[in-house]
């Protein structure tokens, strides 16, 4: 269903936590890496950057995430769980910003 917004109406995409955690720890699962061949490949000292990830405690740094993805032969949108909400902004959206 398409929708038509005002000038000060707009969809906001938001970054879900938990369910990119669950697409990580998929990805890391099928990829058959182990956290100690990721921690490798990414240069880390230790692998809590990644088990975090994996937990949802954090999200991978943009870079960390294209290269994550790169590592397990994905993209980037396959990674992240995104929701889209409507929203309303205090002042006009740009042209350029509205959904037709």
């Amino acid at each position: 269903m398409k929708q038509t917004f005002d000038s000060k109406h707009f969809l906001n995409p938001v970054i879900l936590p938990s369910e990119t955690a669950n697409n990580i720890s998929n990805y890391i699962k099928a990829s058959n890496l182990k956290i100690k061949d990721l921690q490798n490949l990414f240069g880390f000292e230790q692998p809590q950057a990644i088990y975090n990830w994996r937990a949802g405690k954090d999200l991978p740094s943009i870079d960390n995430l294209v290269k994550l993805a790169h590592f397990l032969n994905t993209t980037v949108d396959e990674l992240i769980a995104v929701d889209l909400r409507e929203n309303e902004a205090v002042y006009d959206v740009p042209d350029e910003f509205q959904i037709r």
